[in-house]
């Protein structure tokens, strides 16, 4: 399934950026999609971020409860064009907003595959949302893993 066909979950829009939560449980991840922009112009940056669905489950639960925040994981890919990419997904609150930041820049390659920023992102997204609008993303996604949990096991059970 390529991005442009992904069910869009949840979206968040300022602006100038916006979030959206996509689908993306053929692979067994929630696909964070960001970006900046401007009116009648378009969006000037982008970047995207791959969260596991195991942590997916535990950083929106928490999210949806309201709890304070401070989520940082490191993903990336050992080989593009131009070599190793570094993503980095931060999420954290602070006062009343929850802070969404992307990251995507050079990347250096550490142990069996993992990869590890190396220098500045060359493209940074910042997204903010009130306490209310992370808890009521944090529900949306909720819901939609457990009605894909749901339609998953009685596949496999034999009984949908």
């Amino acid at each position: 399934m390529n991005d442009q066909e992904r069910f869009r979950i949840h979206s968040h829009l300022t602006q100038s950026r916006f979030l959206h939560v996509e689908d993306a449980l053929d692979i067994g991840k929630v696909r964070l999609f960001a970006g900046e922009y401007r009116r009648g112009e378009g969006a000037s940056k982008t970047t995207a971020h791959f969260i596991d669905l195991a942590d997916a489950r535990v950083l929106f639960s928490d999210l949806a409860w309201g709890k304070a925040v401070d989520y940082v994981e490191y993903k990336g890919t050992t080989g593009g064009e131009n070599g190793p990419v570094s993503r980095v997904l931060k999420v954290r609150r602070k006062g009343d907003k929850v802070w969404f930041t992307l990251e995507r820049g050079p990347g250096e390659v550490v142990g069996e595959g993992a990869v590890k920023p190396a220098g500045d992102p060359e493209v940074m997204v910042n997204i903010p949302l009130t306490v209310w609008e992370a808890r009521r993303m944090g529900m949306a996604v909720l819901a939609h893993l457990q009605a894909w949990e749901v339609v998953t096991l009685r596949k496999r059970t034999g009984k949908g």
